[in-house]
């Protein structure tokens, strides 16, 4: 790490669930290790990609104290999102104990706040002592965390130190450096990364990096290095599966992903189900297409 909370790529991992959808620890810690000794910096545990709402509370803990017992505290970022700011809190207690850098927050998931009540949660959150990455996911919650929201709760809260940014409006990362140039803004959807990275994200928690970490590090190393046409050229291969982090079925997707790349990905749970053949045939396809995109000798 560098004065940054989170830099380099931080895959979002999957959960590793047995055939009976039983919690793999073994299988989970084999992946992070995996991905880290790939040469990504470490991993975000119990986002989205996670499905940390279909885990029990045991569960959901028993996930941070595999991969932290794995590859160290310094590598894990827990997602730490609540119902209530008092669940989150819980939650940011427990990461604390394990001694991990930071934690990954959403705004409330219960309903849709208003900026007063944003800055609330977050400030609860923060008397824990963490520092804390703001997850904004307004398709999946109630809240669009807009850069002048932002503005004001990092204003209010100044552990908020960044924002995992996933509105899918590369513009956004400008603007938000423009209200708050030391804010660090992390790209949380894969087909924007490039984009998102040339206009100053630093970071990406990615998705597809489940798959192929090497490919993803590659990328984002071109992209950060300002190399235009490496980039577009492995972005090209890589786009079209990439597109799928932004498709609802994208836990599906990834995991599939996986088993395609050699990798274990394994069931979803409930609510989500399997994917038709008409979508598993287009996957392999975009994943065969990445897997296969050339990587020079300074990126393999």
């Amino acid at each position: 790490m560098t004065n940054d909370v989170l830099e380099g790529v931080w895959p979002a991992v999957t959960l590793p669930f047995s055939d009976t959808l039983a919690l793999d620890e073994a299988r989970l810690a084999e992946h992070c290790a995996w991905v880290v000794e790939s040469g990504c910096e470490g991993v975000v545990v119990n986002g989205s990609l996670g499905e940390y709402e279909a885990l029990t509370d045991g569960e959901r803990a028993a996930v941070v104290e595999t991969a932290v017992a794995e590859i160290g505290a310094d590598r894990v970022i827990p997602g730490v999102a609540g119902k209530s700011a008092a669940e989150a809190r819980r939650w940011t207690d427990h990461a604390a104990d394990l001694g991990v850098p930071a934690v990954m927050c959403l705004p409330p998931t219960s309903h849709a706040p208003t900026g007063a009540e944003v800055i609330a949660h977050y400030t609860t959150v923060a008397e824990v002592g963490l520092p804390i990455i703001a997850y904004n996911n307004p398709w999946s919650t109630r809240i669009d965390l807009t850069p002048d929201i932002l503005a004001s709760v990092a204003s209010d809260v100044k552990l908020v130190v960044g924002v995992k940014e996933f509105s899918q409006d590369v513009r956004r990362v400008m603007h938000i450096l423009d209200l708050m140039p030391e804010f660090q803004v992390i790209c949380g959807c894969d087909d924007v990364l490039v984009e998102s990275v040339m206009m100053g994200a630093r970071g990406w928690i990615a998705g597809f990096a489940n798959a192929f970490p090497e490919q993803s590090v590659a990328l984002y190393d071109r992209s950060s290095a300002g190399d235009i046409e490496g980039a577009r050229a492995l972005y090209a291969e890589m786009l079209p599966i990439l597109r799928w982090d932004a498709d609802p079925r994208f836990v599906q997707a990834i995991k599939l992903g996986q088993e395609l790349a050699g990798r274990y990905g394994g069931p979803t749970r409930l609510p989500r189900l399997p994917l038709d053949d008409e979508d598993v045939t287009q996957i392999r396809y975009d994943t065969e297409r990445a897997l296969s995109a050339g990587l020079g000798p300074a990126d393999s």
